[in-house]
């Protein structure tokens, strides 16, 4: 049957889906120590880089992401936990705590939320597609995150979509926890690379 054919594009979709299910677990195993989610993060769309240009070695593509960008990965990572620590117990003290102007100390939180995780969408992808160092790659991101702000927008609807679905319908977590990080990376790789292609050329 055409639609098992091997290079048809049922066959090549589900090849893709199978490399991305275990580029997840992968994932999901480095993030147990929490302090690593960074680095396992970078390691990710490292490797689905590379998926994208064709490199099907996704565990040896995953351990060199790993190998490469650990430091600054984990730098990142230990600073955006503090932050969203430090907004989590802002959140929490608003929403306990009668004070003039509460509604409008709770909105300029939760924009700046939004801003950080804008930014921080962008991070990844920019250390992977530029060199600099980490001041530069963190200032190119935000500066990316709002000039293209349709782009990140559309990112972050992405992002609203999968938690959506995994709060909503059961069925759905399953297939979320087995690759729903790692096609979330593919897609804001395929969607930034897009964006970064004229600066590259």
């Amino acid at each position: 049957m055409k639609l098992f054919n091997y290079e048809g594009p049922f066959m090549r979709f589900m090849l893709l889906l199978s490399r991305l299910t275990i580029l997840n677990l992968l994932w999901l195993v480095c993030c147990i120590p929490v302090v690593t989610a960074g680095a396992a993060t970078a390691a990710q769309y490292y490797a689905v880089s590379r998926l994208i240009d064709g490199d099907a070695a996704v565990f040896k593509n995953f351990r060199a992401g790993f190998r490469l960008h650990w430091k600054r990965a984990t730098a990142v990572w230990i600073f955006l936990a503090a932050l969203c620590a430090a907004f989590a117990m802002t959140s929490y003290t608003l929403s306990i705590t009668e004070m003039p102007g509460r509604q409008a100390l709770s909105v300029i939180s939760a924009l700046a939320f939004v801003s950080l995780f804008m930014v921080m969408l962008w991070f990844f992808p920019v250390m992977l597609n530029f060199r600099g160092t980490l001041r530069e790659i963190i200032f190119n991101s935000f500066v990316f995150a709002f000039m293209y702000a349709p782009v990140t927008l559309i990112a972050v609807v992405l992002y609203g979509v999968l938690v959506f679905l995994f709060l909503r319908f059961y069925l759905v977590r399953g297939l979320i926890v087995l690759f729903g990080q790692a096609l979330m990376a593919y897609a804001i790789s395929v969607l930034f690379g897009r964006v970064f292609r004229k600066y590259k050329e």
